[in-house]
C-alpha cells in the first residue's frame, strides 16, 4: 500500500510543532493564575478596555474611544468618569487644540494595565539575559519573520 502525503499535509505537520512550541513558549511565559488575581484591579471589562485602548494608543478623545468600543459618546464619558474617580484616568487638554480634551492613562493606570499584561518585562529581560548571543540573534529573526506574516495576514 502506497501513502500519498499531499504538500499541504506535509506543511501542516511541520506547522504543527511550530503552532505547538509557540502556544507552549505563550503560555509559559504568562503569569499564573494566583498573581493575576492578586493585581486583578476589580474593574468592568468596558473599562479595561478603554484603559487598554488608552495604552496603546495614548491620549485619546472621547469620540475616538466611543467608536473603538461601537457604544455611544455619553457611555464612554461615564465609563471615563469612573476611572477618574478611581485615580485611573485623567484628562488633559489637547496642546494643539485646547477645545479638545484628551484621556490618558495616570501612573496608577499605566500600573494596573502592565500588570495585567501576559508577559512581564522584567521576566522578559531575565530570560534574555540567560541566552548567548546567536540564541538572541535566532529568536530576533524567528520572531521577526512571524510578527511579518501577522501583517501580511491582517
Amino acid at each position: 500500500m502506497v501513502v500519498v502525503v499531499s504538500e499541504e499535509t506535509t506543511n501542516s505537520s511541520e506547522n504543527d510543532g511550530v503552532v505547538d512550541l509557540l502556544r507552549r513558549t505563550i503560555v509559559e511565559l504568562q503569569p499564573g493564575m494566583e498573581s493575576l488575581s492578586a493585581n486583578w484591579p476589580q474593574l468592568t471589562l468596558q473599562q479595561l478596555r478603554v484603559m487598554h485602548i488608552l495604552y496603546s494608543s495614548g491620549p485619546t478623545r472621547v469620540s475616538s474611544l466611543a467608536q473603538a468600543l461601537r457604544v455611544s459618546t455619553p457611555t464612554v464619558t461615564g465609563i471615563l468618569d469612573r476611572l477618574v474617580q478611581r485615580g485611573m484616568t485623567s484628562r488633559a487638554d489637547d496642546p494643539s487644540d485646547r477645545r479638545v480634551v484628551l484621556n490618558l492613562l495616570t501612573p496608577l493606570g499605566l500600573q494596573v494595565i502592565e500588570g495585567l499584561h501576559p508577559v512581564q518585562p522584567e521576566y522578559l529581560n531575565r530570560l534574555v539575559d540567560r541566552l548567548s548571543d546567536d540564541e538572541r540573534q535566532i529568536i530576533v529573526d524567528g520572531l521577526q519573520a512571524l510578527l511579518e506574516a501577522t501583517t501580511r495576514a491582517n
